[in-house]
């Protein structure tokens, strides 16, 4: 609980300082989206001119600020030669203008989802999402379990107690600083999101910025 309470306050001195909320979900939502291409294999794999089927990309999208980054993605992944597929299981605000650009990707319910697809992007894995465990998480759970498709969660926070597992991440992306109760994240990744020295000061955490010529860096254990 301190550490997210410490990380909320990080935030929002962030937000207090000038940086916008909207350039946060924008970054975020290019950064999963970069990161999505390599993951399907990259040039070799989404490039038109390689005669390949383009890869299926399922992106999963909730209220909460996951849903919001996962929206973002698809977009990007829209003009990249992926097929994209987008659920909205709940509606983020201020979004309207983004969804009608993606009409023509959404699908209507899980079960217009296909079997066989190549990644799942998960913004529902939000804190507030899993605390209310909305009727439809259980179906959306299972489709997951089914497809066995590998899945990139976005910024996943798992309360201590919930009714079943959430949809297992094969990797995960913190959103500018990670935390300990992330959850059952796999692989876990850090996106820059333009968090600076000042926003971490009254928390009497040295920030210094481990990115360098990086936007997305792993924090998982990685071999030479």
């Amino acid at each position: 609980m301190k550490q997210r309470t410490k990380r909320i306050a990080v935030f929002k001195n962030a937000i207090n300082s000038g940086l916008s909320y909207s350039h946060v979900v924008s970054v975020a939502g290019m950064a999963m989206s970069q990161m999505t291409i390599q993951l399907l294999g990259g040039s070799c794999r989404v490039n038109p001119q390689n005669h390949n089927k383009p890869p299926v990309a399922v992106v999963l999208v909730s209220s909460g600020d996951g849903g919001k980054v996962a929206l973002t993605a698809a977009l990007h992944l829209s003009q990249h030669s992926v097929n994209v597929l987008v659920l909205v299981l709940d509606k983020p605000q201020g979004c309207d203008g983004m969804l009608n650009v993606l009409n023509k990707y959404l699908v209507q319910s899980v079960s217009c989802l296909p079997s066989v697809v190549d990644i799942i992007i998960d913004g529902i894995q939000d804190r507030n999402t899993l605390l209310r465990w909305p009727g439809w998480l259980d179906s959306v759970i299972d489709w997951t379990e089914e497809s066995a498709a590998p899945l990139l969660a976005i910024d996943p926070q798992h309360p201590t107690k919930l009714p079943r597992t959430p949809p297992v991440a094969k990797w995960s992306c913190a959103l500018g600083a990670p935390l300990l109760s992330q959850g059952n994240v796999g692989r876990l990744f850090l996106i820059d999101i333009g968090l600076f020295p000042n926003a971490f000061q009254d928390q009497d955490i040295a920030y210094t910025s481990p990115f360098f010529d990086k936007f997305v860096i792993p924090l998982h254990r990685t071999t030479s």
